[in-house]
């Protein structure tokens, strides 16, 4: 996996993993080839720059319209609560016996509607368990790609385009 490829599966987990009452919304531009955030202050790029004129203009126009089948900008679909304990599950069932598998477990099951994954907390916090996190990363991005197809396979585009 490429930097910028990898990047971009870290953008989008982001994107996926925010909270449903998050402020902001993301978004993937199918004729402009860009993925971007609309939140109060207008519209940003992956690198949270402002778009500027003309494609804030146009992207902005064309948003109008995002219900229509026309329109190639869509939003990026966020992952659920259930879906976060799931993904997290799934990852510590592949380490039965793991040192504070019952915490682990136990933190991933309570997970709220909130930014990212507790198990990315969970990891950070306790250096006994940070050995584990370069495997969570590599496991919570292949899930993001897993959800990123599915998705793009719904709406037409394809992952060369990202």
């Amino acid at each position: 996996m490429t930097d910028i490829e990898r990047f971009n599966l870290f953008w989008l987990c982001h994107a996926m993993t925010a909270p449903a009452i998050a402020e902001e919304t993301y978004y993937f531009d199918g004729q402009a080839k860009k993925f971007f955030t609309a939140k109060a202050g207008g519209l940003f790029d992956m690198v949270d720059l402002p778009l500027i004129s003309p494609l804030a203009e146009d992207i902005s126009k064309r948003m109008a319209q995002i219900d229509t089948e026309v329109c190639e900008i869509v939003e990026i679909p966020r992952l659920n609560v259930q879906d976060k304990i799931a993904v997290q599950l799934l990852f510590l069932s592949k380490f039965p016996g793991v040192i504070h598998e019952e915490k682990l477990r136990l933190a991933a099951e309570q997970q709220q509607d909130t930014g990212g994954f507790v198990l990315d907390a969970v990891l950070d916090e306790n250096d006994t368990l940070s050995p584990m996190a370069p495997y969570w990363e590599d496991f919570k991005l292949k899930t993001i790609q897993y959800y990123l197809e599915k998705f793009t396979g719904l709406v037409g585009i394809t992952l060369k385009m990202l």
